[in-house]
């Protein structure tokens, strides 16, 4: 007999308030783990359906499908707990949004991650990302990481040497692991300083990002080169306020896309590959998408995201 979390989990789940891009058609099946052994039961259902299995978290940097999205979506909303422990290092799990990890660590006079204040995220995709701002990154204070893994459901722990950190990605392959947990080791630091520079952070990224008021998904592209920055070359080629369909570049930050009138993933998408071979024809850069898309794509869509991951 399958458990609770198979028989009580919602279907045909819509996704669009999920998302910070606010974009997104129905899940054919929505799944809320609160422990590894959920997890587990959501796995072996939906291997034994035949379908397959996306992760979200906060919803950032993730673009999808209007048309929805088949298999069942898994959200780390209830994983969202963490403790601190000996020797400045705190252990938090996947579902736990990033500023409110930031603020608690402050409070604690625990310094390392408090550029993560300005990132809509959780720690899951933190890690996967490895996200940075500001000079920091996560590859600065990350200790282990456990991954639970999909083909194997074996919970692995992989110390930062092994983690493949680098700009923008890590050893986590999508589909096939699930962050489960992260432990950090922390410096001391000044609780009042810290929340000082929080909010340096945060008054930043009011100046020069949209808010998430204008739906968006963070940063379009990756940077293509040390010291080369897209919002730069795309500035330069004029593109703040750059239009399709529903899709607009933020006159911000010509990086980030808003979602300005009922955009479809379409839109989106048409964008994207119109800033990327722009910026290719103009300065022999192939931008990479920073964005994830996951979902039915409509053939268009299918052309267009090949041609925006493609060397």
């Amino acid at each position: 007999m399958a458990n609770d979390i198979i028989t009580k989990s919602p279907k045909d789940y819509y996704l669009t308030n999920h998302t910070t891009l606010k974009i997104g058609g129905k899940a054919e099946y929505a799944y809320f783990p609160s422990n590894i052994e959920e997890l587990c039961d959501v796995k072996n259902y939906l291997k034994s359906i035949n379908k397959e299995m996306h992760i979200l978290g906060y919803g950032s940097n993730v673009l999808i499908s209007s048309k929805g999205v088949d298999g069942g979506v898994i959200f780390t909303n209830n994983l969202n707990e963490f403790e601190f422990l000996e020797d400045k290092k705190v252990k938090c799990y996947s579902g736990v949004k990033s500023a409110t990890l930031a603020r608690a660590l402050a409070k604690e006079s625990l310094a390392g991650l408090e550029f993560l204040i300005g990132i809509p995220g959780t720690i899951g995709g933190a890690v996967t990302m490895n996200s940075s701002a500001h000079g920091h990154a996560i590859k600065d204070t990350i200790e282990s990481v456990e991954f639970f893994d999909f083909e194997t459901s074996n919970i692995i722990e992989l110390n930062k040497s092994e983690l493949n950190l680098a700009y923008r990605s890590s050893f986590v392959e999508t589909g096939k692991h699930f962050v489960i947990s992260a432990t950090f080791k922390l410096e001391g630091g000044n609780a009042d300083e810290l929340l000082k520079n929080m909010e340096f952070f945060i008054e930043y990224r009011k100046k020069h990002h949209p808010p998430l008021t204008e739906p968006n998904a963070g940063s379009t592209f990756r940077n293509p080169a040390e010291g080369v920055y897209v919002g730069k070359l795309l500035d330069e080629l004029g593109a703040k306020g750059w239009k399709e369909g529903g899709a607009t570049i933020s006159d911000k930050h010509a990086n980030f896309i808003i979602n300005s009138c009922n955009a479809t993933s379409t839109d989106v998408l048409k964008l994207m590959h119109k800033m990327q071979s722009l910026v290719k024809a103009k300065y022999s850069y192939k931008l990479k998408p920073e964005i994830k898309c996951i979902g039915y794509l409509t053939k268009e869509e299918e052309e267009i995201w090949q041609e925006l991951t493609s060397n």
